[in-house]
């Protein structure tokens, strides 16, 4: 099989995306660098010119998570929602809901606009094959979000957190 060190993207079914990448740290180092606020304010900045401003995270099953981006100079945006399997280091799935605006935020547990995502670490060579499931609530709401270039977002922050596994060392 061969790991991919680049995010690929593949569309299932109407509604889902998948999405894959391969990191040179163990499944362990990979889920904190997902879970734990200081480390994901390091790499989940996306393109230059933004800002990872408010990363909250209540690692429980029916916690919540709340992380809003802050581009200099213009407005701000951000996702949030609700824990629903957590096993470490392994899997996390969770809601998600799109906040266009953060300073009118939304009930964050009202998943009938919310994605359900589930991020799946598993051991491969010497690290880790991410695996992220994406299933919106419908094909128009996929689209709108893949329109939205989130892929090269994820891929510019990936590449960051692929430089934070090499100066770990892990």
């Amino acid at each position: 099989m061969s790991l991919p060190k680049k995010l690929t993207v593949d569309l299932q079914g109407d509604a889902d995306v998948v999405f894959q990448r391969y990191f040179d740290a163990p499944p362990a180092f990979v889920y904190d660098c997902n879970t734990k606020p200081e480390l994901l304010q390091r790499w989940l900045t996306g393109p230059d010119g933004w800002s990872f401003s408010t990363c909250r995270i209540d690692l429980s099953v029916g916690g919540e998570y709340l992380f809003v981006w802050q581009k200099e100079g213009e407005s701000s945006f951000g996702f949030g929602g609700v824990y629903k399997e957590i096993k470490a280091p392994e899997i996390i799935t969770n809601t998600e809901i799109f906040i266009p605006d953060p300073t009118q935020l939304p009930s964050l547990s009202d998943s009938s606009q919310a994605s359900v995502n589930t991020l799946q670490l598993a051991a491969a060579g010497k690290g880790t094959l991410m695996t992220l499931t994406c299933r919106y609530p419908s094909a128009e709401i996929r689209k709108m979000a893949l329109e939205t270039g989130m892929e090269e977002g994820m891929e510019i922050s990936y590449v960051r957190l692929d430089e934070m596994c090499l100066q770990a060392g892990v």
